[in-house]
């Protein structure tokens, strides 16, 4: 619309161009425990090895049927399988897949075809009694298990455990 004529405008009522902001300053992380960099994610100890995708465990175990003892549940069952799992794909830096799974089964003597030990059937209860809600208990359990059993292919592990192996501390 144009301007009337009756109307004189002074140089205030003329518009204005409005100033362009300023570059962005540059966001530094500032806080106490801020991860710049895949280095500095802690590892080891209480924080354990972290992998990638470890929900995906539980899907797996999902699938499994799971020979379980009377007064064991399912849930607690399947949340230990998977804690093995994870920790056995995340030792290689990898998401788990079926084979973790079946070496956790294969562990906690929950397969059904593996011929496992009676001490090793006598102490699972403890070991997986209420072991989901527990996330400590699910941490011991599966740092109380030797490295060299998480590493192990499934067919020697289902070898070394019917040969009564040790499930805790180093293999000999």
């Amino acid at each position: 619309m144009g301007q009337q004529p009756n109307i004189e405008l002074e140089l205030a009522d003329l518009p204005r161009s409005k100033p362009d902001p300023g570059p962005a300053r540059r966001w530094r992380p500032q806080r106490p425990g801020e991860i710049d960099s895949p280095e500095d994610l802690p590892s080891g100890g209480a924080f354990g090895v972290v992998g990638p995708d470890a929900g995906y465990a539980l899907r797996l175990v999902a699938s499994r049927d799971l020979k379980l003892l009377p007064g064991e549940h399912h849930h607690d069952a399947a949340a230990a399988v998977a804690a093995i799992a994870t920790a056995r794909a995340a030792r290689e830096g990898r998401a788990p897949v079926a084979s973790d799974v079946t070496a956790g089964m294969i562990v906690l003597g929950l397969d059904g075809s593996t011929a496992v030990d009676g001490a090793v059937l006598a102490e699972r209860r403890g070991w997986i009694a209420n072991v989901a809600h527990d996330a400590g208990k699910l941490r011991r359990l599966v740092a109380d298990i030797a490295v060299e059993v998480l590493q192990l292919p499934v067919d020697q592990l289902r070898e070394r455990i019917e040969a009564g192996w040790s499930l805790r501390g180093p293999m000999q």
